[in-house]
């Protein structure tokens, strides 16, 4: 039988061995020869009658047992692709750009999901359908075949719109494929990634590549920054800016409070709690969507919107406060720490920075952090295979008044220990929603939440 016929006949393309049955073909995408030996092998073993790989493994593959098909390169992978998966009925939404998309492709997801819209998010924390999480992934942008797969998950589910965050670096390796957007949202492009992109306008470029090539005719594009508009000039009224929309439904946001904003619009009002306005600024951009998609304002929108591990408060009581954040640029920590300056409140900040990342953000997040805080307790955050005391130096060396505390339990624990003795703000950042801790390939339990949130009954 060729593809089409096991298509006709039930069978499904599977990317991982524990998903193998025997309605399955199972898909191998990569060239490595031992790691293909390998998983040919449990293949094999579990009975799989069709294995999709790389024709460069041809000559060495007895097709008695198993039927093998190749391909050559990532046009032949979008070729198989039309034949197992169609979603044209599907509206796709594409959330890019250097901050921030976390935050709106999670938060869009869940607006539309509690005022009655079915929909999916694809993206840094799991895989989530409606309000649902069903698994993590390991990537941002997963591979090109899981995430045709986890679509056609959530079109099994009746779900109509689908949110996923792309990375710059998962457009370059192909993970997108030939996956087309309805709407894309850009955010921002500041520097990320330069340990891949070699430099900032190379990984400028990749952007503003994936959003001109994965376009449909009709697509639309939302820019949350102004000043990117004249990037994107071949849009033309398919361009929806941020300050215009904000300008044409005469939106203002009003700060009610230390931790309460409320979003005022021409025929509508929210009230959000946090202490940061870009979170604020965010929900903005969600609605933007939310309007340009169903022409009014949403009934519902509350703080439900806001992804766990992104300036969360986990305490705010007897003036204490500790949130935890999952910052990990220059831009991002200026973003979560600007606006405490005002407050008057002594600052304390615990963070570190990842291992095998980009070593050239860390003296540039070292003095951002430095200039909005009191003190910064220097900790381990996840140095992989890297020395985490060469991490932790270049961070001292850049800061103003840190101390150092290796074990990032203990140094939570310092920290609350000192805001029990101040009025004051503990930031806890670099993690957030983060459920281990990696030092080489061992894998730890660790949850800034959890942990902060015990040391915080103490208070």
């Amino acid at each position: 039988m060729n593809l089409d016929e096991l298509k006709d006949n039930g069978f499904k393309i599977v990317t991982t061995t524990q998903e193998i049955n025997k309605k399955s073909i199972f898909l191998f995408n990569s060239d490595d020869v031992k790691k293909f030996s390998k998983y040919n092998m449990i293949a094999k073993k579990q009975k799989c009658k069709f294995i999709i790989c790389n024709d460069k493994f041809k000559k060495n593959l007895n097709q008695n047992t198993i039927k093998y098909f190749y391909y050559k390169n990532q046009k032949d992978l979008e070729k198989i692709a039309k034949i197992f998966y169609d979603f044209n009925d599907l509206e796709i939404i594409f959330v890019t750009g250097t901050n921030g998309k976390t935050s709106i492709a999670y938060g869009a997801n869940i607006l539309f999901n509690i005022n009655g819209k079915k929909s999916c998010y694809i993206g840094t924390l799991g895989f989530y359908i409606n309000s649902k999480k069903i698994n993590n992934l390991n990537n941002t942008t997963p591979s090109y075949f899981e995430i045709l797969n986890l679509i056609n998950i959530a079109r099994e589910k009746k779900i109509k719109y689908v949110f996923m965050e792309v990375s710059s670096i998962g457009y370059c390796e192909g993970r997108v494929g030939n996956i087309r957007y309805n709407f894309c949202v850009l955010t921002n492009l500041k520097s990320d990634h330069l340990d891949y992109h070699i430099s900032k306008k190379k990984y400028h470029l990749a952007k503003i590549n994936l959003i001109k090539k994965q376009k449909l005719e009709n697509s639309i594009l939302f820019l949350q920054d102004y000043k990117l508009k004249n990037k994107f000039k071949s849009f033309e009224k398919k361009l929806i800016v941020q300050r215009n929309f904000k300008i044409k439904n005469k939106i203002s946001i009003v700060q009610r409070g230390l931790d309460t904003f409320e979003i005022i619009s021409n025929d509508k009002s929210y009230k959000i709690k946090s202490f940061n306005d870009f979170m604020v600024n965010n929900i903005i951009t969600i609605l933007m969507v939310y309007r340009k998609i169903f022409k009014n304002n949403p009934l519902k929108l509350n703080n439900l919107l806001f992804p766990p591990g992104r300036s969360e408060i986990i305490h705010n009581k007897n003036n204490k406060v500790i949130i935890i954040d999952y910052a990990h640029s220059k831009d991002a920590y200026e973003n979560l720490l600007n606006k405490f300056a005002k407050l008057e409140k002594y600052i304390i900040i615990i963070y570190g920075c990842g291992g095998n990342r980009d070593k050239i953000k860390r003296p540039q997040i070292a003095k951002v952090v430095s200039k909005f805080t009191n003190l910064q307790i220097i900790t381990d955050d996840n140095p992989r295979f890297e020395d985490p005391e060469k991490i932790r130096k270049t961070l001292i060396k850049y800061s103003s008044n840190p101390i150092e505390i290796p074990n990032r339990r203990k140094a939570i624990k310092v920290g609350v220990s000192i805001l029990k003795k101040l009025n004051g703000i503990l930031i806890i950042a670099g993690k957030g929603h983060e459920e281990m801790q990696i030092y080489k390939d061992k894998y730890y339990s660790f949850n800034d939440r959890a942990i902060s949130s015990n040391y915080a009954k103490n208070l």
